[in-house]
C-alpha cells in the first residue's frame, strides 16, 4: 500500500460546559441542576443567580459554568475577562475542564494575546486527568508545532487516547495520521478503521481520510475492517487496532 497524503480541515472545540456534579450535597445539586434547567430554557440569567453564589462559595463546577456564561454572552454581556477570572478560580480548584476551557481562550487569543505556548501549558494540566478535550488539543500542537515541538509520536498517543473514549476529532486525525504516515509508515487499513468510526460519529469531514485509505485497500481488507469497526465499538474501544 502507497503513502498517500490529503488536505484536512482541522477542528478546535469550544469550551466545556458542565452538566452535573456528583459530590455537590443535595441543596448544591439542586441549585446546580435547577441552573442547568434553566439554561436549558434559554433562562440565562435565572441560571446565572442559580450558580453564582456556589461559585462565590467555591463551588468549582460552578464557577467554570459561571465563567462560560460570560465567555458566550450568555444572560450577562460578553466578558473574556471576568471569564478568564471565574476559569482561573476553578482551575485552582484543580477542575480539569477550567484548566481546559483557559488553554482555549489562550489559543484563540480572547480576551487574552494569543499564546500557543500558554495554551498548551494548560492543556497538559488538563490532559493529565485524561481529558479527551486536552488530549486532542495537545495531540493538535505536536502535530502541527504550534506551541510545542513537533512531535508525532507524541501526537499519535494522545489522539489514540482520545479516541479511544469516542471522541470523532481525535478519530479522525489519528486515522489522518495513519493515512499520511505521519511519524511511522502509513497504514491505510487501521486508518480506514478510525477514520469510519468517526464518521459514524458524525464527523462527515473523516471521508477526507476514508476515501484516500480505501483506494489503497482490496475488497477483502474492507471487509475485514469493517468486521473489527464492529469488534472494536462494541467493546467499547477496548478491541480496537492500532498503527
Amino acid at each position: 500500500m502507497k503513502t498517500c497524503n490529503s488536505h484536512l480541515t482541522i477542528f478546535f472545540i469550544n469550551s466545556i460546559f458542565l452538566f452535573g456534579n456528583a459530590q455537590s450535597i443535595f441543596a448544591q445539586e439542586d441549585r446546580f441542576e435547577a441552573g442547568l434547567a434553566a439554561k436549558e430554557r434559554g433562562h440565562y440569567a435565572t441560571a446565572l443567580r442559580s450558580w453564582l453564589p456556589m461559585a462565590e462559595s467555591g463551588n468549582a463546577e460552578a464557577q467554570n459554568n459561571v465563567a462560560h456564561m460570560y465567555e458566550e454572552g450568555f444572560g450577562v454581556a460578553q466578558n473574556y475577562a471576568t471569564a478568564m477570572e471565574w476559569y482561573r478560580r476553578a482551575a485552582a480548584n484543580d477542575l480539569p475542564e477550567a484548566q481546559h476551557n483557559i488553554g482555549l481562550l489562550y489559543n484563540n487569543g480572547y480576551g487574552v494575546a494569543q499564546n500557543p505556548i500558554e495554551a498548551v501549558r494548560w492543556f497538559k494540566l488538563a490532559a493529565t486527568a485524561k481529558l479527551k478535550e486536552s488530549e486532542y488539543m495537545l495531540g493538535l500542537a505536536y502535530q502541527s508545532g504550534n506551541g510545542a515541538a513537533l512531535d508525532y509520536a507524541e501526537a499519535r498517543k494522545l489522539f489514540l487516547s482520545a479516541a479511544k473514549k469516542n471522541y470523532p476529532e481525535a478519530q479522525m486525525m489519528y486515522a489522518f495520521m495513519l493515512q499520511a504516515g505521519e511519524g511511522d509508515r502509513s497504514n491505510s487499513f487501521v486508518a480506514y478503521i478510525w477514520g469510519k468510526i468517526a464518521e459514524r460519529n458524525g464527523l462527515e469531514a473523516a471521508i477526507d481520510v476514508t476515501s484516500i485509505a480505501s483506494i489503497q485497500l482490496e475488497d477483502n481488507e474492507i471487509s475485514e475492517a469493517e468486521s473489527l469497526i464492529e469488534e472494536c465499538i462494541k467493546t467499547a474501544f477496548v478491541m480496537c487496532p492500532e498503527g
